[in-house]
Formats: C-alpha cells, sequence, structure tokens
C-alpha cells in the first residue's frame, strides 16, 4: 500500500491531513488512528462487523489469481462495458473493497487507485494486495475521506444493497465524481421470488431473520452447522434444477453448481459457505428496480445513463456533466 497517504482527508469538513506518528490529524484538530498501516474513520464495530469477519475467514476466496477463473474480472469488465482499459493511469476510487477481489484487478489495469471499507475486510484486502501501490482505509460511504469531485471513475460494486440508505449513499458517491468522469454500481433487484415467504419463495430471509436475533458470536457457527447440513443435499443432487429449485425454498444455503465454473466440491462448499453467511448476516437487505435506479441517476444530473439487468441484479454506469463555461 502507498506510505503517501496525501489523497486522504478529513471526513467531516475535507481538509488535508497531515501525519503524526500513528495518527493523521486535520487542520480543526480532528484525529484518526492507523492501525496496521490502515487509516482509520470508524470504529472497528459497526453495522458492517459481519462481514469484516467473513472476509478475514474467507480472505482469498473469490479473488481471481485464487481461484484461476476470472470471475471478477469479467463481471467488472461487464460493468465498464467491456472497456477496463479505460482505469489506466486514471483516477479510481473503490467503495467497498471487501477482500479485494476488484483491488486486485483494478490495479491490474494500472488504476491509480484509492479504496476503502466500512469493516474490518480491510485487513484482508491489504493482505491480498498490500504490496501493490494504491491508499486504503476503513471509512464509511455517508463521509468519506477522500476529496470531492476529483475521480475519473467510482466504482462501487456489491455494498449498495447493505447500506443504510440506497439513494442517500447513491447521492454520496456522485459527489466524488469529477465532472465528465464515470459512475459505476450495482445493487440488488427487486422481484417477487425474493419477496414471497418460503416455501413460495427462497428460503434465505427466512434463515436470516433467525441469524440476526442471535448475538453476533453465534452466528458464524449456526450459518456453518446450516450449510454443513444442506450442502451434502444439494450437491447430491447438483444436477438437477428441479432438485435445486425444491431445495432454495427449503435450505437457506446458497448452492452455485452449473452457475459458477468451480472445479471442485471443496471450492462449492467454500463459496455456499461464503455466501450463505453473507446472505444471512447483512442488518441491510435493499432491493430496487431498474427504474427506480434509472431515477435516482437522473435526479442526480447524470448523462449517458445505462442501466440493466445482470450480475448481483442491477448494473449501472453514467456520467458526470461537464458545466458549461461561463461568458
Amino acid at each position: 500500500m502507498n506510505e503517501d497517504l496525501s489523497p486522504l482527508r478529513d471526513p467531516d469538513n475535507h481538509q488535508p491531513l497531515k501525519r503524526e506518528g500513528e495518527e493523521l490529524v486535520s487542520p480543526s484538530g480532528h484525529r484518526y488512528p492507523i492501525v496496521n498501516r490502515i487509516p482509520r474513520f470508524v470504529p472497528s464495530e459497526n453495522y458492517a462487523s459481519d462481514f469484516g469477519k467473513q472476509w478475514q475467514m474467507f480472505t482469498a476466496t473469490q479473488l481471481d489469481s485464487h481461484t484461476g477463473i476470472p470471475m471478477s474480472e469479467e463481471r467488472l469488465a461487464r460493468c465498464f462495458a467491456g472497456a477496463l482499459e479505460q482505469v489506466r493511469g486514471r483516477r479510481v476510487l473503490e467503495v467497498g473493497s471487501g477482500a479485494g477481489r476488484f483491488t486486485e484487478v483494478l490495479l491490474k489495469y494500472g488504476a491509480k487507485l484509492d479504496s476503502f471499507d466500512y469493516s474490518d475486510a480491510v485487513e484482508a484486502n491489504a493482505l491480498n494486495n498490500g504490496d501493490k501501490g494504491f491508499t486504503l482505509a476503513q471509512a464509511d460511504i455517508r463521509a468519506m475521506p477522500f476529496e470531492l469531485d476529483s475521480y475519473d471513475f467510482v466504482v462501487c460494486l456489491g455494498v449498495l444493497q447493505h447500506t443504510p440508505d440506497t439513494e442517500a449513499s447513491i447521492a454520496k458517491l456522485w459527489e466524488m465524481v469529477r465532472p465528465g468522469g464515470r459512475l459505476v454500481i450495482d445493487h440488488y433487484r427487486w422481484n417477487l421470488w425474493l419477496r414471497l415467504p418460503p416455501p413460495l419463495g427462497n428460503a434465505e430471509k427466512f434463515y436470516r431473520r433467525i441469524m440476526l436475533a442471535l448475538p453476533p458470536r453465534r452466528r458464524w457457527s449456526a450459518v456453518k452447522k446450516l450449510v454443513d447440513f444442506w450442502f451434502p443435499i444439494h450437491w447430491r443432487f447438483r444436477k438437477s434444477k428441479w432438485a435445486q429449485r425444491a431445495l432454495a425454498r427449503i435450505s437457506g444455503v446458497r448452492f452455485y453448481h452449473g452457475v459458477f465454473p468451480l472445479d471442485s466440491r471443496e471450492r462449492h462448499y467454500e463459496w455456499s459457505l461464503l455466501d450463505t453467511h453473507d446472505g444471512t448476516t447483512d442488518r441491510f437487505k435493499r432491493f430496487r428496480t431498474v427504474g427506480s435506479i434509472r431515477n435516482t441517476l437522473e435526479s442526480l444530473g447524470a448523462d449517458n445513463i445505462q442501466v440493466w439487468k445482470g450480475g448481483n441484479g442491477i448494473e449501472a454506469s453514467c456520467t458526470k456533466p461537464i458545466p458549461a463555461r461561463v461568458r
């Protein structure tokens, strides 16, 4: 990671920060600790704490360099309309890095990258990508410690649906895009299958209520017991679409055989455990339609708006207009 922390700003007032030992200090007197080489602008315990613990347990699971399959790169390239080369030498802000699956790809393509996550997942990202030149911080999408209107690309994938307010979060992202720059996002899509109670819809929502009612220290073991019971049944009937549809209505386990080209039972189990934990312990789970995401981007005054079904549900891209010169 970069030892030069000059891209960072005080999230309260966007003043430049000066390093004093293991703290960053603003002219107004605010102090932010640096822990394990990572500046921290939020408490370690927050609404995304379960995600942080998750990514520290599954540090490399979703990285293309670990799987040998370019799933993260293909997803990112699709969101960039197949032109990832655009990021080379450009300023990119990655919002919600997780363990660094997209960090790895953006750095591979030569982005001048600043990245952050709300949770302790930054520890996993530092382990995976810390030998590369980029700025990494632990911070809040609602108060980002970076300069406003300064990024050629702002990328936020797999995040917005887990924030307290989707529209407010998108508006905050928009503040970081420079005129002429581009915003790239995705979001869970609203559909009836996700809203109906089991057995009419999927069972994840039922188990999610149970997991969130448990004390945080018990959630991981409860999710693992759930997956350890149902995964062998999913695997036994992995070639039957009808069996998988039936199991989705009762098991609450995410299962990707025939969806992701993972090369072994062990890899499938690892992804099922990771994503079932992800889907049943998230504090916030929002759903939007293609139309509602488009309306939000239009309300911000975006140009070149593209919104489509894909990936996690909805993917979108737009650009910030360059103001006409005042004559």
